[in-house]
């Protein structure tokens, strides 16, 4: 009697995680496709109007604070019945194009 090799869970999650891989760097693409800027921000209560409005290098920095703030909260949550897999990619989101738009403002300078 001959016996596979018990290999085969473990092809399968390599799978899986790839795959899952590759659809969080769909939905990244997507939602920085998509990103709006100003109602994005607009429900950080420490982002002021102008703050978010502003074209400034500093303004971009205090706003990329404040997203890394709320990332790192967001990841304390994990596992927790709170964590929101959604609002952590929209978070990610956000500080991707938050990045692009100061390196775009620090190029201009």
């Amino acid at each position: 009697m001959t016996r596979t090799p018990i290999s085969q869970p473990d092809d399968r999650s390599a799978r899986f995680a790839v795959a899952a891989g590759v659809a969080l760097d769909a939905a990244l693409a997507a939602g920085l496709k998509g990103y709006d800027r100003a109602s994005a921000l607009a429900r950080f209560h420490r982002l002021s109007p102008e703050i978010i409005a502003s074209e400034s290098p500093d303004a971009v920095r205090a706003t990329l604070k404040e997203l890394e703030r709320a990332m790192r909260a967001e990841r304390a949550r994990r596992g927790h019945w709170s964590y929101d897999l959604n609002r952590h990619i929209s978070l990610l989101v956000a500080h991707r194009a938050e990045t692009a738009r100061l390196r775009r403002l620090l190029k201009r300078v």
